[in-house]
């Protein structure tokens, strides 16, 4: 059953492990924000998670559509990352974000999640907001100008996030 601890926990684990992911790579010690990221995800399976089949499926298709959507961005030049993994996808440390980010769906913005209006404002605001945070900590960099590179991001966030909603919609039968 869903509880106020849970979405509580769920919001707070979030952000906590994508301070550490983010923080621990600006450093060079990785390996700090992978064990924060193991920590929440085990928090997320075993003390959050409702149905923890249904949420492993969401969890992995969300992170992939997030990963193939930085994927498309860092190919056209919108973001650039410092270490990209393999020399064509996101590096590893934003890999993990995106399984972290997409706990949150069914959680966090549970009070949105039949509220599209919402989701596009949510989305299209704040998702590139992070990223500005990630280029301030010089793990990327942004296109320029500044204000194209909003509107595009913003503009790819405002069909991304509803789309993640959907998609838990479909695994989750709600």
């Amino acid at each position: 059953m869903l509880t106020k601890k849970s979405v509580f926990i769920n919001f707070f684990a979030f952000y906590v492990a994508w301070w550490a992911m983010l923080i621990s790579n600006w450093k060079g010690q990785p390996v700090i924000g992978w064990g924060v990221f193991a920590l929440v995800m085990a928090i997320h399976f075993f003390r959050v998670s409702i149905n923890k089949k249904k949420d492993a499926i969401e969890v992995t298709l969300i992170a992939v559509v997030g990963i193939i959507l930085d994927t498309v961005l860092f190919k056209t030049g919108i973001l650039t990352f410092n270490n990209p993994l393999l020399g064509t996808l996101p590096p590893a440390w934003l890999l993990g974000i995106w399984f972290l980010f997409a706990t949150t769906i069914s959680y966090t913005f549970i009070l949105i999640r039949n509220k599209i209006p919402a989701q596009i404002i949510v989305g299209g605001f704040f998702a590139p907001v992070s990223y500005i945070t990630g280029a301030k900590f010089m793990l990327l960099s942004l296109y320029q100008p500044f204000g194209t590179y909003y509107m595009i991001h913003g503009a790819c966030w405002l069909v991304f996030f509803p789309l993640c909603f959907f998609i838990s919609k479909k695994v989750k039968g709600y």
